[in-house]
């Protein structure tokens, strides 16, 4: 009991940041509520450079908020400084009547940095924890959303597993890359929700073909599917015709748009030799792409 009451006053006296940043904002407030006096109260014989001083520090807050409160900070004095600098050569050296007033500008800029910066120094904890927890969450993500197949980062993590498992049994094992041939000029032609469903009706005709014991993957937002065959190259070259044979099948895709559908794939696929590849996932992915590439 003592340890929580200990905790709660701990908590209590740091706080969560909101006096902070109230302060904060009720300075850069009173900054900009000084910057519209000083311009009323000066008239039109100082209307520009009151213009000019209110847009440098409109400059400087959005570049603090943007992250780069250092540069803001310089624009802040180079402002505060060209502006005190001119100001007082005219009383010094014209001979000039300036208002009194005017001499705050020396001090708005730098309280419309330091409020905005007080402001948003409570909410920079959260963007920055917001922006972890999504990068962690897209690295943990092993689902692709169109298709509900697992994605390329599982293949990877599932063919290094397979490749060891069929050097250790001495069994032969296959990877197949399927690719629309052209999926850029289907984009075109059709909506983006049209164009989902035949990536999940491609994704279903693959789930189709192959055994249950072979695991296919959609590799890429744009049609690509990755499958895992525990055969040789000639038992691959069956599931491609196969594969083939059905896609020819114009029924997969009615319904989708009423534009005819005409899905074209590439196909590439070879056998894993552990002489060659040496258990390297990468090298072996990559030939297959290049057979990809060839199939014209």
């Amino acid at each position: 009991m003592g340890c929580v009451m200990n905790e709660e006053r701990k908590t209590a006296g740091k706080g969560d940041g909101k006096v902070i940043s109230y302060f904060g904002i009720s300075l850069l407030m009173l900054s900009f509520i000084l910057a519209v006096v000083i311009t009323s109260s000066t008239g039109s014989e100082h209307l520009a450079e009151n213009l000019i001083m209110t847009i440098a520090m409109a400059i400087a807050v959005i570049i603090t908020v943007s992250g780069y409160l250092m540069i803001a900070v310089i624009a802040a004095a180079v402002a505060t400084v060209v502006f005190a600098g001119l100001k007082i050569y005219s009383l010094i050296v014209l001979g000039s009547d300036i208002p009194p007033i005017l001499f705050l500008w020396i001090l708005l800029p730098a309280m419309c940095v330091v409020g905005i910066a007080l402001y948003v120094k409570r909410y920079s904890p959260l963007t920055l924890e917001n922006a972890l927890l999504k990068k962690q969450i897209a690295e943990l993500v092993m689902i692709d959303p169109i298709t509900g197949l697992y994605n390329l980062r599982s293949l990877f993590m599932d063919i290094q597993t397979q490749i060891s498992y069929a050097e250790r049994n001495d069994s032969p094992i296959s990877l197949m890359i399927i690719r629309l041939r052209y999926p850029a000029e289907m984009k075109k032609v059709l909506k983006q929700s049209q164009y989902e469903k035949v990536i999940k009706q491609l994704a279903l005709l693959i789930v189709d073909t192959v055994r249950l014991e072979d695991r296919v993957y959609s590799i890429d937002e744009n049609g690509g599917f990755g499958i895992i065959l525990t055969c040789d190259k000639e038992g691959t070259k069956i599931v491609e015709k196969r594969f083939r044979t059905k896609l020819d099948d114009p029924k997969w895709f009615e319904g989708i748009s009423d534009k005819q559908i005409r899905t074209e794939v590439k196909i590439g696929y070879l056998q894993y030799d552990k002489n060659k590849y040496n258990r390297n996932a990468n090298n072996f992915k990559d030939d297959v792409e290049e057979e990809v590439n060839y199939d014209m």
